[in-house]
């Protein structure tokens, strides 16, 4: 029985070798989110800020340490600070996301959304 266990590993590594996937850093190149992407991006922010009113970057920003497709998003809080979010697209999206492929990743502590504090091209989502 162990040695079956061995064989589909061994299997299993050398089908995967080749693999990849198509998150990459963010190319300065990146641009604006698509349509599809920003209906993704609202929905998500809608359910990260529950319903409260909430604003995204125009485009995706540079996270630095993270790799995808980062954008940032914020709400207000009382005493006139936001809340930022930074949520990263591990690859373009184009139609639907399915739930098995909802592999956005969501960071909200405050050294994570350090690229979101001082942006200047926010607008409001929908």
């Amino acid at each position: 029985m162990r040695e079956i266990g061995v064989v589909i590993l061994a299997v299993a590594g050398s089908l995967l070798a080749g693999c990849r996937t198509d998150a990459a850093p963010v190319p300065a190149s990146a641009g604006a989110p698509n349509a599809a992407e920003v209906r993704y991006i609202n929905e998500t922010g809608r359910a990260i800020y529950r319903g409260r009113p909430f604003e995204r970057s125009r485009g995706f920003v540079s996270a630095g340490f993270a790799s995808g497709y980062a954008v940032c998003l914020r709400a207000p809080m009382q005493g006139g600070r936001f809340d930022h979010t930074l949520l990263i697209l591990q690859r373009r999206i184009d139609g639907a996301v399915s739930q098995v492929e909802d592999d956005a990743t969501i960071l909200r502590a405050a050294s994570d959304v350090g690229a979101c504090r001082n942006r200047t091209d926010w607008v409001p989502a929908r």
